[in-house]
């Protein structure tokens, strides 16, 4: 599972993120607790809601 920063977030546009999110959410299930690939979900959907938070946008 690739980790999304903060900065390559910025870039996608609302839907994209809200999409990201989604998928990220219903792939979370798939990863057992204490693996990296949960981590960088986590980490990830954390990136998401900072991102759109700095940019104003709501889900």
């Amino acid at each position: 599972m690739l980790l999304w920063t903060i900065g390559e977030l910025m870039h996608l546009t609302r839907d994209e993120l809200c999409n990201l999110d989604g998928n990220l959410r219903h792939a979370l299930a798939e990863f057992e607790a204490g693996t990296c690939e949960r981590y960088a979900v986590l980490t990830t959907l954390n990136n998401i809601r900072r991102a759109m938070g700095r940019r104003g946008l709501h889900y």
